[in-house]
């Protein structure tokens, strides 16, 4: 089978698009033909081997962590050869990967109307947001979501999600396309966070704030967050993509005491690691809404043998939603 192989860590160079052997299945396992594989932005820092002290994988190693594809050996195991399956797994999953080798309870089943491109578009974003939505911060219809990086994968997923949940959305991005793009996408109101887009919340919102900010970028963004946060109302921060900050949290938190606020973090592999059946349960939902045509990601392909050149992609920041390899079977 062909994959795509880190040998050596460094720049997109170091992909090796190369002839290896199948996987060897082991009880419990099933051989998927993988027919979507989408890039995220921790194949790049496992790539450039910059992952925390004790979480990088040794080499060889074959990148992707999500995806979908079809049962070629179902190994006596519950599924069948030929069903559709999605998949969200830990590091070490080897999607870039004609085959892959999963643990069948670890599979989600889709439909057979699935269209698996799309379908494989969608486990880690789709999860994150709708985890966020519904089991951590229980999202009532009516409220305001504020959506940070929203032309994102997951920022593009939490749009359409919070939508179909009766939420009115503000979006928030750092250039005027992607503002725009985002109001495109479905959101109610949006802004570049560059500008004084606090006033703006305030002025949309009448003064009373929004009730759920999904904040991946947190850095010292959890100043304005607070200063617009309703009564009541919670934060999740998901990521850190502008570092920890220089902010006394507990300081800044007690400013606006009289809200009540609630901070959360929210990391996809706690739950999964945890409780996976709530994170099937997840997926079952988000599946069930893309087969009734009211949520569809956002994304492009590129062939897998163009892996170097999608993390290029990725690092430049310039896709919109996801970025998904494929290879036609």
């Amino acid at each position: 089978m062909k994959a795509v192989v880190i040998e050596q860590t460094g720049g997109s160079d170091v992909l090796n698009y190369k002839e290896l052997n199948q996987p060897k299945l082991q009880p419990g396992q099933v051989l998927v033909q993988v027919k979507a594989a989408p890039v995220n932005f921790i194949d790049t820092i496992i790539r450039e081997g910059n992952m925390p002290p004790g979480m990088m994988p040794n080499l060889p190693f074959i990148s992707g962590v999500e995806g979908s594809g079809i049962v070629v050996d179902a190994n006596g195991t519950a599924l069948n050869k030929g069903q559709k399956v999605a998949f969200l797994g830990p590091i070490g999953a080897s999607m870039y990967a004609e085959y892959t080798a999963v643990d069948a309870d670890k599979l989600v089943p889709l439909s057979e109307g699935t269209d698996l491109i799309e379908a494989g578009a969608m486990p880690v974003t789709y999860f994150t947001a709708y985890h966020m939505l519904h089991n951590v911060v229980r999202a009532q219809k009516g409220k305001f979501a504020l959506i940070y990086a929203s032309t994102g994968g997951v920022g593009t997923a939490l749009i359409q999600l919070a939508k179909e949940a009766g939420l009115k959305v503000i979006a928030l991005d750092r250039k005027d396309e992607k503002v725009s793009q985002a109001l495109k996408l479905g959101a109610d109101f949006a802004f570049n966070s560059t500008g004084n887009w606090v006033e703006e919340v305030k002025k949309v919102t009448e003064g009373k704030g929004v009730n759920y900010i999904f904040n991946p970028v947190a850095g010292d963004t959890i100043v304005q967050d607070l200063e617009v946060l309703a009564t009541l109302g919670h934060i999740v921060v998901f990521g850190f993509l502008a570092g920890a900050g220089e902010t006394n949290l507990q300081a800044e938190a007690i400013k606006h005491f009289s809200k009540a606020p609630t901070i959360s973090y929210s990391e996809i592999y706690a739950t999964y690691f945890s409780n996976f059946e709530l994170v099937k349960e997840s997926l079952g939902e988000v599946y069930r809404l893309l087969d009734e045509g009211k949520v569809k990601p956002v994304f492009s392909t590129m062939p897998l043998a163009d892996a170097a050149k999608a993390h290029d992609m990725i690092e430049s920041g310039k896709v919109l939603g996801k970025l998904v390899l494929t290879r036609d079977f």
